[in-house]
């Protein structure tokens, strides 16, 4: 992905991304944003722990492995050389319960 494919870079980017982990499409997401644009990532745990330590259910219930995922991501983000902003628990779960985050970054 790149500007072009979007008319451009945006001042505001926001993903909500599934079956791909974050770290993947972080800079790409970040190319897209204008510099001091921020974006605004829906971090899910079950799509960053990798399969071999999701449950049967797919739902991460251990608050280490939610951590590990935003802790992946985040660190995705500082490696593309952005700001990391801040983090919030979703206030709802995602569709079979697991618990997401939002990641704010400023490129």
């Amino acid at each position: 992905m790149a500007p072009a494919d979007i008319g451009g870079q945006a001042e505001l980017t926001v993903a909500d991304l599934s079956f791909i982990s974050l770290t993947l499409v972080v800079l790409p997401l970040a190319l897209c944003t204008v510099p001091g644009g921020d974006l605004v990532l829906m971090v899910k745990p079950q799509f960053e722990i990798g399969k071999d330590r999701l449950g049967r259910t797919g739902v991460v219930n251990s608050e280490r492995e939610r951590r590990m995922a935003v802790e992946k991501v985040a660190n995705a983000a500082l490696d593309a050389g952005l700001d990391l902003c801040g983090l919030a628990a979703s206030p709802l779960p995602g569709q079979d319960g697991n618990v997401e985050y939002f990641l704010w970054i400023k490129r």
